[in-house]
């Protein structure tokens, strides 16, 4: 499993034990050298495909020192920033997979503020929507940023077999790991804003994905994200998103790095007016030599990917 963001490009190796879930056996972690991506709402294209190709090669290289063994295949976790979600409802979803993404795209051109011609888009259906319509979500990103990241990974030898993002990730990884079949609320608290993801007992049903100007005092940003999250829970209430008549569900969880736990979990219970379950970084087990060098807001969405795919 593969994890990239501005920063750093992640490493984790998970490995099957006698538990339900796999253990963390081993963490590689190659930081990125300044400004090797160009800024973009949906993240930027790079500016030297060559500096970056040398970053995944060498981690590549370490990753066959991890796993033993030689990597080939792959999951990719990326910021929910650069591959964003909304939803959709689609009447007389065609057959052809080319016509369903042009469909798609027709819909997204209403919700989205970018040139969709530029973006990369994936659906999957999700459930019923109004009358006979399909409800789909919707996954999209900025295709030349996707194709140059995925083309230095095959040129390092690797075939990246999945990207998701790290909401869709982590809420995989809850759902395998605590076996409940039961609806959440996950809010992922990043470094300039949040996602959160509201999740039926069956599929996502609502995504809403916020950020903040970095440099606003910490007291109004908290201003902001709890106006934003009040302004969500009416939303749920009115549209009956957990079901007629439901309010939120009993589980309202959260997930942030450990420094702003405490600021993420006062902001999420102020503006939802409920408890939330804050996860610490003992969910996930692992005994490799650097297990305990991955936060938990980055090992539990790419433990997640690794359940929801074979590559």
């Amino acid at each position: 499993m593969f994890l990239l963001d501005e920063r750093e490009l992640v490493l984790a190796h998970f490995v099957r034990q006698s538990g339900p879930t796999p253990e963390l056996q081993a963490v590689r972690r190659r930081e990125l050298p300044a400004d090797t991506f160009q800024d973009g709402a949906l993240g930027g294209p790079l500016r030297e495909p060559a500096q970056f190709h040398d970053v995944v090669t060498e981690l590549q290289q370490a990753a066959d020192t991890a796993t033993g063994a030689q990597v080939r295949a792959a999951a990719l976790v990326l910021p929910d920033r650069w591959l964003r979600l909304t939803f959709a409802e689609v009447e007389d979803v065609p057959r052809s997979p080319q016509h369903r993404e042009e469909a798609l795209r027709f819909k997204l051109r209403k919700q989205v503020p970018f040139r969709v011609e530029e973006l990369r888009v994936r659906g999957a259906r999700t459930g019923n929507g109004a009358g006979e319509s399909t409800r789909f979500l919707i996954a999209f990103g900025v295709e030349r940023v996707l194709a140059q990241i995925e083309d230095s990974f095959r040129r390092a030898g690797i075939h990246i077999g999945m990207v998701t993002n790290a909401s869709l990730g982590a809420a995989h990884g809850i759902r395998q790991m605590q076996g409940d079949a039961g609806a959440f609320l996950l809010l992922l608290a990043h470094r300039d804003g949040y996602s959160l993801l509201a999740h039926t007992a069956d599929a996502p049903a609502l995504y809403r994905y916020k950020s903040f100007d970095p440099a606003l005092p910490p007291s109004v940003a908290s201003r902001l994200a709890v106006r934003e999250l009040r302004l969500t829970r009416s939303f749920i209430e009115e549209r009956g998103v957990f079901g007629a008549g439901a309010g939120l569900p009993e589980h309202v969880l959260m997930l942030a790095a450990e420094a702003s736990r405490e600021t993420w979990r006062e902001r999420l219970e102020d503006g939802l007016g409920l408890p939330a379950r804050v996860f610490d970084d003992n969910i996930i087990s692992g005994n490799g030599s650097e297990a305990g060098e991955l936060d938990l807001d980055r090992a539990l969405p790419m433990l997640g990917a690794s359940l929801s795919v074979r590559t």
